[in-house]
Order: C-alpha cells, then structure tokens, then sequence
C-alpha cells in the first residue's frame, strides 16, 4: 500500500488496510506540473519490488529521496510538503514590494517569480555550499547586503524555523491522534 497521508503512521495504515507491506509518502503541489519533492519510507516488511513500484509511481510527479526512519517524514512534510505554501507567502511578499517599488502586479510577480525559479535552478545545479551563492551576491554595503540586514534583523530566519517546527510538530500530532 502507498500512501500519502501527512502523519499517519505505517503502524495505524497497516491496522486499517490489514497489510504489512507500505511505502509512506509526502508528497508537495509541484508534482502537479512535474517538479514535486517527495520524501518516502518504506515499512520493514515492504520490499525491494514495493520500494521500485513506489519510486516508478513518485518519480511521474519529480524527484524523491528515502528515509530510513518513520519520524524523519515529520520533517519531510515541514520542509518539502509544506514548503511550496511558504515559497508562495515569500513569492506574495516579494510582489507587494515590486508594487509599492512602482511596478505593476504583473511586472513583480514575473520578476519574483523568475528570480525565485532561477535561484533555486542555480542551487540545485551548484555544489557550492547555499551561504556560499548567497554570499557571492551580496557586495559589503550594496543593495542585497542592505536588504538582508534589514531580514536579519527581523529574525526572518528564526522565524522560517520556527515554522517548519511548528509543522512538524503538527505532523506528529497527526500520526498520534490515529
């Protein structure tokens, strides 16, 4: 048995199915054009030929990677299942600013947009390290130094964090209220 479910442990799907054998998967919405991120785990008794169904099934929707350990897809579903909600709320952020800048929506959403797109192209492709891409960008007193004092400052980062705990964290309460 597959499943997508958020939080629901192997343990309750395999009560309510009456089978041993399952591949648990979180999936996110950009599978819906291809370029999803799925994180799978697979139960001891699921095997070789359950875990290449699974990867055949998930690889039609993106890329996928394997967990060892059940409770590591809390942190899959906080990174990945929910991150798109979390690119978009950055993504929305970014637009209002292009507004209030003076361009028009649809001039800043393009260029949020675009420029998200092909930051993340950039680091998926590089192996440099992610503070390293985002170091060579920011010029000591330049504008994207500027800008990202004033995120630093608001406790952008901690606030991400805290986030994707707070997701987790609801991904465990999910698997133990069944």
């Amino acid at each position: 048995h597959l499943s997508v479910m958020a939080g629901i442990r192997a343990k309750a799907i395999a009560q309510a199915a009456g089978a041993t054998r399952i591949v648990r998967c979180m999936p996110n919405t950009p599978a819906l054009v291809g370029k999803g991120m799925t994180g799978l785990f697979a139960s001891p008794s699921a095997s070789a030929t359950d875990r290449a169904l699974a990867e055949a099934v998930i690889a039609t929707t993106g890329d996928w990677l394997w967990v060892e350990r059940e409770e590591q897809l809390d942190a899959v579903t906080a990174l990945s299942g929910s991150g798109p909600a979390y690119v978009f709320y950055f993504l929305e952020a970014m637009q209002q600013a292009g507004t209030e800048l003076g361009l028009t929506p649809e001039q800043a959403r393009r260029l949020a947009v675009g420029t998200f797109a092909g930051g993340a192209q950039l680091a998926a492709d590089s192996p440099e390290p992610l503070a390293t891409l985002r170091e060579r960008v920011t010029s000591k007193g330049g504008t994207t130094h500027a800008g990202l004092t004033v995120m630093r400052e608001a406790g952008m980062d901690q606030s991400f964090i805290a986030a994707m705990k707070a997701a987790a964290r609801r991904a465990r309460e999910l698997g133990e209220e069944y």
